[in-house]
């Protein structure tokens, strides 16, 4: 998998269980990156968010870790997640991984 120029290697248990969705490659870094793969359990979209880091003998970016999971009940929730994903900034994402359901419901 090529994304801007970037070669990705993923093990094919991975490929053969997820959806390949997107690649994100922070500009500060020539070394790490993050890839989202998707699936789909019952009537959940979930994507699986993977850090990437590159490994000098493949040239290549590798899986290194599972860093977050995100379900949605639609496609169309996953792929609005997908396009914003790149832009959070760091309180955002750690509101994401930290939710509290209290800050939810519509009676508080």
């Amino acid at each position: 998998m090529n994304n801007r120029g970037k070669r990705v290697i993923l093990p094919d248990e991975l490929l053969q269980k997820f959806t390949i969705e997107e690649s994100y490659f922070p500009p500060h870094s020539s070394l790490v990156g993050a890839c989202a793969l998707s699936e789909v359990k019952g009537n959940q979209h979930i994507v699986r968010i993977y850090q990437l880091l590159f490994n000098r003998k493949t040239d290549a970016f590798m899986p290194v870790q599972e860093m977050a999971a995100f379900s949605f009940y639609s496609r169309k929730e996953l792929d609005i997640f997908l396009k914003k994903l790149p832009h959070f900034n760091g309180l955002e994402m750690l509101m994401l991984l930290n939710p509290v359901e209290e800050a939810y419901k519509t009676d508080a």
